[in-house]
């Protein structure tokens, strides 16, 4: 069986917190303790939920919240534990003293995904992010340092990505026009006469 709502939806307030609903509910916490969320509304004369009061003390009541903007530090320290979290912000905030879930996780959002997408690197993995079109734009301005997948990638985890596989399909037929140009140049002549003919490549967009 689930468990049961927190309270009893009927007279419950909703909506922003008043100053006054704060100090009531800072008073009794300072008091008596949390003690149990459930009845902790009833008890503080609070015509809020549980889980209504629980979220306002926890993300913007208690007295050791750390307000201000987050340090180059706090930032490491949070994109060091996302990558072995993941989106797990309550886990992230009990070792960041002084933040909260919400907190971080909004920042996550606004602030560090966007640095980390800006440096090329995936916010989700925290791999390196290939930039296909360089790639292909290298490849084709010095056909003969035409890569394999093999170069491209260090783990089989990458060969599942669809970007890749494209890009590697792509050097393949690129790596093999080269060579058929190359024997048809050369078909006939004395060693003395061989040349290597560069190809033409056509326009190739990568779309990501």
């Amino acid at each position: 069986m689930g468990r049961g709502p927190c309270c009893d939806k009927n007279g419950v307030k909703k909506g922003p917190w008043t100053p006054e609903e704060d100090d009531k509910l800072t008073t009794y916490i300072q008091l008596q303790g949390p003690g149990n969320w459930r009845s902790l509304p009833k008890n503080a004369g609070l015509q809020r939920c549980g889980k209504s009061c629980r979220l306002r003390w926890t993300n913007y009541l208690r007295p050791d919240i750390k307000r201000g903007k987050f340090s180059f530090e706090e930032e490491e320290t949070i994109i060091q534990l996302h990558s072995i979290l993941g989106n797990r912000w309550s886990a992230i905030a009990a070792r960041l003293p002084g933040r909260t879930d919400n907190e971080i996780k909004n920042y996550w959002n606004t602030h560090i995904r966007k640095r980390l997408l800006r440096n090329g690197i995936d916010p989700v993995t925290h791999a390196h992010l290939l930039d296909l079109s360089s790639i292909l734009s290298s490849a084709l301005c010095n056909p003969s340092s035409l890569i394999s997948l093999s170069t491209l990638v260090g783990n089989t985890q990458a060969l599942l990505d669809p970007d890749i596989l494209r890009l590697s399909s792509i050097l393949s037929s690129m790596k093999q026009e080269n060579s058929d140009l190359f024997c048809a140049a050369n078909t006939r002549k004395p060693a003395s006469q061989l040349t290597v003919t560069k190809p033409c490549y056509p326009d190739i967009i990568i779309t990501t």
